[in-house]
């Protein structure tokens, strides 16, 4: 696997920052989605992983309530830039951190980790284990993304790569993009099919 090239990445969201919420309006339900799933509980710590643009973040500490608090990592100064200018009243309940997946360090252990349209982590191991050794054991996890369609479906598929070039540095895995996710976490779940491009994978973190 070639695997996802981080300087390439962040030059990318650079350009893409100030458009990138208006871009992708369309994914905001299976993000709620993938929120919902986390099943967050009031007084949660809540990991969102590469979290861009910070759209998740009032909706998490939403559910975190006053007791809990959103700790959320992201690559990209220009998109976290953003995040913080999104959390208006609510920063004292959110960490913000200016961090690659591979070496992030976060400041409490979650309860619950989101990975919302993060592909070029959720399949780098390094990235992956970086992030997952840091939280509780039995910590809910989320995970929702674009996937290839179902291989006969391959026009669609030539547009992904085209519509999702600005997006993405790494198409290892896309056709299952959970898979080493399935493979660290226990009670795992996926649930997509073959003629949709979203998927969103559930499970929690294995006892060390």
């Amino acid at each position: 696997m070639a695997g996802a090239d981080l300087g390439l990445s962040v030059e990318h969201y650079r350009e893409l920052a100030l458009r990138y919420d208006a871009r992708t309006h369309r994914i905001d339900e299976i993000r709620n989605r993938a929120i919902d799933a986390l099943a967050i509980r009031s007084g949660d710590v809540v990991l969102d992983a590469g979290c861009g643009t910070g759209w998740c973040l009032p909706r998490l500490i939403e559910r975190v309530g006053e007791a809990g608090s959103v700790i959320a990592f992201d690559p990209s100064p220009e998109m976290l830039a953003i995040a913080r200018e999104r959390l208006n009243g609510n920063a004292s309940q959110a960490h913000l951190l200016e961090a690659p997946a591979q070496s992030v360090r976060v400041t409490s252990a979650p309860d619950a980790i989101l990975f919302s349209f993060t592909h070029d982590l959720i399949s780098s191991p390094e990235a992956l284990d970086n992030v997952l050794k840091q939280a509780r054991p039995g910590a809910r996890v989320s995970a929702t993304g674009t996937k290839f369609f179902s291989p006969w479906l391959f026009p669609a598929n030539w547009y992904l790569r085209y519509s999702h070039r600005g997006y993405l540095t790494n198409w290892d895995l896309l056709h299952r993009p959970w898979s080493l996710l399935s493979e660290r976490l226990d009670e795992f779940r996926v649930a997509t099919g073959p003629l949709t491009q979203h998927y969103i994978a559930t499970g929690r973190v294995r006892a060390r």
